[in-house]
Formats: structure tokens, sequence, C-alpha cells
């Protein structure tokens, strides 16, 4: 019975922090009612920009007092910080500057490369519920661990944290210039008049590049904060989602593109682990 009350008030606080950031109540201000308006845009990407900049400056801080340029006390109680303590600082910093980028990132590409779908919804800073919860559980798992064993912490994994998150970013930024007006956040089920099989570039070797990116950038996050648990739910979730989704977007393109997607996807690869498999089994029921 407190199980099911505790995840219906998590539930109801999810829903409220997503209804802020689907600036639901904002009738009546046109510049913020709708997806489309411009001070919509200009607040998101206000806030996305300030915290990128508070935190290059503080990750330039941490980074000087973590390798002896800077003295320790710049950060105020020098009893508090140690070298664990200083990496786990370093790390967030990072985290949040990769983050910020991210979702810049998806903004800029899509108003470049393909203008008439651009909407504040660009940003994927309401990318869904899940996506939320997943961001706030591991705040609190980084924060825990800062605060009570900032011990269990690896600069290796760090570093193969940043790995995947620059390789993911790179991944589904060159995706999303590469298929330009063809890109979309969501799924096409009607073929538009500038909608083509895009089969060049990155689309040359990944069918589905930009959901390579977006998983392996995903991942990637949670092993820049060495977070053990967070890890291995975010590989969960976003895996999980990804199956379906591709599972489903391969029936909608062989329909759109009928023979010709065939062809291109006995050429290409997935490029996420154990997905080709159910895409398989869906193709052998279709046919």
């Amino acid at each position: 019975m407190l199980h099911f009350v505790f995840l219906t008030k998590l539930s109801d606080r999810m829903a409220s922090i997503q209804s802020i950031l689907n600036f639901e109540g904002w009738n009546g201000y046109p510049q913020f009612e709708t997806k489309m308006g411009h001070g919509r845009v200009a607040l998101i990407a206000s806030i996305l920009c300030t915290v990128l900049g508070m935190h290059l400056v503080l990750c330039l801080e941490v980074a000087l007092v973590r390798f002896g340029i800077l003295s320790i006390d710049v950060l105020g109680d020098s009893t508090f910080w140690t070298k664990d303590t200083l990496q786990m600082a370093l790390q967030w910093t990072v985290y949040i500057i990769f983050l910020c980028t991210f979702h810049l990132g998806e903004f800029f590409a899509t108003s470049l490369f393909n203008p008439s779908v651009t909407t504040a919804d660009s940003f994927m800073v309401n990318h869904s519920k899940a996506y939320s919860a997943a961001a706030l559980i591991s705040w609190v798992e980084f924060i825990v661990r800062f605060l009570f064993s900032p011990k269990t912490n690896s600069t290796f994994i760090f570093f193969v944290g940043l790995g995947f998150v620059i390789g993911g970013q790179i991944c589904r930024t060159w995706a999303m210039v590469t298929c330009g007006e063809s890109f979309n956040h969501y799924i096409q089920r009607d073929k538009k008049d500038n909608h083509v099989l895009v089969t060049h570039g990155i689309y040359s070797f990944l069918r589905h590049p930009s959901y390579v990116g977006f998983f392996y950038w995903a991942v990637g996050t949670q092993l820049l904060l060495c977070n053990p648990l967070s890890t291995a739910l975010y590989g969960l979730a976003a895996w999980t989602f990804f199956r379906h989704r591709i599972v489903y977007e391969e029936a909608t393109l062989r329909a759109l593109f009928p023979g010709d997607y065939e062809h291109y996807g006995s050429k290409t690869y997935i490029g996420i682990p154990l997905i080709n498999r159910f895409v398989n089994t869906a193709n052998a029921k279709d046919e």
C-alpha cells in the first residue's frame, strides 16, 4: 500500500514538472502559449545558455583547483574538499555542459537544416515524463554518492563515458545534418514531398544513426557521473524505447519506400545491440 502511494505521488509530481516544461497555464501570453511562440524559444534558450555558461566557468575553476593551479580555498570550506569530491564536482560540471549542449544542439541543428518543423519542442527538454524522471533519479543518485560515498567513483569510467557522449553527439548531429529536411523528431507516417530515403553519408552504413547517437549519448551521460544504478536504468530504458520505435519505423519506411528500403536495409546496420533480431522477426511476420 505504501509502495502504491509513493508511486502515485511520484507520478503526480512528475506530471507537475512535465506541465511546467510544456508551458501549460500560459494562456493569454501569445509568445509562450504555443510551441511556435518566439518567447518560449527565447526563454528555453536563455535558461540553457545561462546554465551552460555557469558550468563552463565552474568547470574551469574546479579543474584548476583539482590540478593544483588554484588554491582550494576559492571553493569555500577546504576541509570538505578532497581529491574524490573535487573529481566528482568536475564530473558534474562536464555532465551539465554536455547536457545543455545536447539540447541546444537539437534546436540549432533542426533550425539550420529543417527550419519548417522547428519549434520550442525542438530543444527536446520536454521529451517525455520518463526522460525527466530518469534525469532526476540520476541527479539524486549522484548527490547521494557525492555526499556519502565519494570514493565510489572511477576516473577511467568517467573517460569511457566522455567517449560515449562525444561519439553519440557527433553521430546524432551528423545524422540530422545529413538527413536535412527529411529529419524529424517524430515518426512520419505519411510521405511528404520533401521526404526522401537518405542513403549517403552516415546513412550509408547506419540506417538509424540519430537513434544510435542518442542511445550511446544517454548511457554515456551516466558513465560520466559514474552512476551504476542509473547507467543500468538508462541503458535498459533507452534500449526498450528504441526496440519498439525502430521496429515500428522500419515497417513504416518499408511501406513508404517499397522495395527501396528492403534493399537499403540489407546493406546497413542498426547499431544498437540485439535490436536487429526483433526487426527481422517483425519482417518475417509481415511477409
